[in-house]
């Protein structure tokens, strides 16, 4: 019966979340419109009270995987959740004749085995970056990975507006921000927070903006870093905190309304916040590394140099957490402060790569919202009718137990000998309840 069904995607991810994720599905949601292609969408709970944020699409929206109606799965997801949605996927999902396609996210060039093994459940995956792709083509064999450049919508009726936000006006203002109950260590505000000062020791004119979305909704590890960052530009008034949730165009008015962005990250997917400022035509300061290099260069933005180092003991991306030897960039601090300087004093430099800007980013938008990769998409659907297919349960049945061993090699000896009890237990007794039962 799904063979019958027309060519579409079923588009699965945080749909109405207040998260980067939803803000990515939505934005290629409205390519898919533009170019009338099929799609229906399943929006997935994200947690901690972030969904239900952005209802714009709710009238493309079902409420249960069964209503699905498409050939393509199309799964927009962090790459930790590659193991989840490859052996546990919402019920109804597992359709005969769909063809899976994972979007997953990523920001280092490793990834855990049992990663490896859920990405061989999909038929395809999609790429955002050519950091991101060169990264799954090195750890997923057999799989077809195919690029999304990832489109940003900028409707026109945004403005700056700095009385909105309680911002000083005639002054030099500098952007960044970060989701804390992602790493902040990875987005790395605390380096932006030290270049500012280098760079602006005692200049009252010079103003930075630091917005945090969700800050409400951390603790742990996190809670310490957010609780730090508070601590450290507490003492200087020339640092504005904004934490409310603010709608998409509302976010981008504030946007519109700083001078320079600044991310200091140690590693993105994409970067997705400095391609939007660049499309509003503004200098963006980042790390010269990474997903963001796919829209960034020499010419059109400020490239901030890095060292390697290793991820330490971060949240989401250390040895303990992962069980890889992950790396990424620590900036240059005096680089960037230095960059800093210039935009400020040199207003003319400050337009004319503001221009540059928007105008390169206008067209990697243009060029995104082509779309080709659904036509790849279509094309590999179609082929299916003569090519040899994977043994899809096989590669489920490997993904379960590469998850399996990865989540052994996390306990402690003790938890594993009453793991291996349990399991022997089921092995040689519940069995026969369950025949019984049956």
């Amino acid at each position: 019966m799904s063979q019958e069904s027309p060519f579409g995607l079923n588009v699965i991810g945080f749909a109405s979340a207040n998260v980067g994720l939803g803000n990515t599905l939505r934005q290629f949601v409205t390519c898919f419109i533009e170019r009338s292609i099929n799609i229906c969408i399943l929006d997935i709970d994200a947690g901690l009270g972030r969904s239900k944020f952005d209802n714009r699409f709710q009238h493309l929206t079902v409420e249960h995987a069964e209503e699905l109606p498409y050939t393509v799965n199309l799964y927009i997801i962090g790459a930790s959740d590659l193991s989840k949605f490859s052996i546990n996927p919402p019920k109804g999902m597992q359709i005969e004749g769909r063809l899976n396609v994972a979007f997953p996210w990523w920001e280092l060039t490793d990834i855990p085995q049992y990663w490896s093994d859920a990405g061989r459940v999909f038929e395809v995956l999609l790429s955002g970056s050519d950091f991101v792709r060169s990264t799954f083509a090195t750890h997923v064999p057999g799989v077809p990975i195919l690029i999304a450049p990832h489109p940003v919508h900028i409707p026109a009726t945004v403005l700056p507006n700095r009385a909105r936000f309680q911002l000083p006006e005639d002054i030099f203002l500098v952007y960044t921000g970060f989701e804390p109950s992602s790493d902040p260590a990875r987005k790395n505000p605390f380096s932006t927070v030290e270049a500012f000062k280098l760079a602006f020791p005692n200049k009252p004119d010079c103003h930075l903006v630091i917005k945090v979305n969700n800050a409400n909704h951390v603790n742990g590890k996190r809670l310490e870093l957010l609780e730090y960052m508070y601590a450290s530009v507490s003492s200087d008034p020339r640092i504005h905190l904004i934490e409310e949730s603010l709608p998409y165009e509302e976010l981008l008015s504030l946007y519109a309304s700083c001078d320079v962005f600044m991310s200091l990250h140690r590693s993105e997917g994409l970067g997705l916040v400095p391609l939007e400022a660049m499309r509003l035509g503004k200098p963006v300061i980042a790390t010269a590394w990474s997903g963001n290099m796919s829209y960034m260069n020499y010419l059109n933005s400020c490239p901030v140099s890095f060292e390697f180092t290793d991820t330490g003991d971060s949240y989401s991306y250390s040895k303990k957490y992962l069980g890889i030897n992950g790396f990424w960039a620590e900036p240059d601090i005096n680089q960037a402060a230095a960059w800093l300087r210039k935009l400020a004093e040199d207003s003319e430099f400050r337009l004319q790569l503001g221009l540059r800007a928007a105008a390169d980013a206008k067209q990697y938008h243009e060029h995104a919202s082509k779309l080709q990769f659904v036509d790849e998409l279509k094309a590999i659907w179609e082929s299916r009718k003569f090519l040899p297919q994977q043994n899809r349960e096989a590669y489920i049945n490997k993904a379960r137990e590469s998850k399996m061993r990865f989540d052994l090699s996390k306990i402690s000896q003790i938890q594993r000998f009453f793991y291996n009890i349990k399991k022997v237990f089921e092995r040689h007794i519940l069995w026969r309840f369950r025949k019984v039962v049956a």
